[in-house]
């Protein structure tokens, strides 16, 4: 009879353990997917426990970590709003000189009034697109996510390039319709098609892929004009930084524009040498509830 007592008692006792470990997977779980709503941008703030055990812990740690990236993503914020405002002043200011430039220039015969006016053209593309860059780092557009056809978005775009490499080819696989602010993600689609033309020679082509999971949007965009050097695909993301060999044209900030542009959409975008040329990788979270 001792033996079934003690029996029983080891079952009650093993039968509460089991229960309880099924509460802390439980509680492990929901917290794991608040997580990831949160790095994804659909969940809200995770909630602090008063409980005292191991779990509690967790989620009093993993709360406390929230806090601290949202307060360090304000004074982020704030920061890059002084530098924003800063360089809009300073860009403000260049137009105006820029433009008398221009129309003296115009009006001057002089031998190299084209290279003149070539050279002013450019200074004013490069403070347009520095000035558009920092009010992106500052969040200072407001992004507007809507269901979209990116097949359709990246032919649109495509369009708009082609006349000027009408000796290039896009060769586009794969659909996906996803959420994010066409009119921005078409920029940056359009300055990864321009940099790729730019990198390959006459009859290149410049391959894009698409794919859809439950959760995710993956693209690839690749040239076939052999790639860069591997010092330079660190830093290929930086503004100003020109690979060697590349040509001095641009404003060099085309790169840094899509960075942000894909960071707006909870994004990452990274760059390797492919077995044809250059490869950029984008991963973009479905999002459902974020608007901007």
């Amino acid at each position: 009879m001792a033996g079934y007592i003690l029996s029983g008692i080891l079952l009650l006792i093993l039968a509460a353990v089991l229960i309880r470990r099924c509460f802390e997977m439980r509680r492990l779980n929901t917290l794991s997917g608040r997580m990831e709503d949160c790095l994804t941008g659909r969940g809200g703030r995770l909630p602090l426990s008063l409980k005292e055990d191991g779990i509690a812990r967790v989620e009093n740690a993993a709360a406390e970590m929230q806090n601290r990236i949202e307060v360090a993503e304000e004074r982020f914020r704030q920061e890059a709003g002084r530098t924003s405002n800063l360089t809009a002043d300073i860009s403000h200011q260049l137009k105006t000189p820029l433009a008398s430039l221009r129309l003296f220039c115009e009006m001057d015969n002089s031998a190299h009034r084209e290279q003149q006016i070539s050279q002013i053209e450019r200074m004013e593309t490069l403070i347009s697109s520095l000035l558009r860059l920092e009010k992106l780092c500052a969040d200072g557009y407001e992004f507007n996510f809507e269901s979209c056809d990116i097949r359709r978005l990246i032919e649109l775009a495509w369009q708009q390039l082609q006349p000027l490499w009408p000796d290039r080819t896009l060769i586009l696989e794969g659909e996906a319709e996803i959420r994010c602010d066409e009119k921005w993600l078409s920029e940056a689609f359009r300055n990864l098609m321009k940099n790729a033309c730019e990198h390959t020679k006459e009859g290149g082509l410049i391959y894009i892929t698409l794919e859809q999971t439950d959760r995710t949007f993956h693209c690839t965009v690749e040239d076939d004009g052999g790639g860069a050097n591997p010092k330079d695909l660190p830093r290929l993301f930086e503004r100003f930084y020109r690979a060697e060999g590349q040509s001095a044209q641009g404003a060099g900030l085309g790169l840094a524009i899509v960075k942000e542009i894909i960071l707006r959409h909870h994004g990452h975008i990274s760059a390797e040498n492919g077995t044809k040329g250059l490869k950029f990788t984008i991963s973009l979270p479905l999002l459902e509830l974020v608007n901007k």
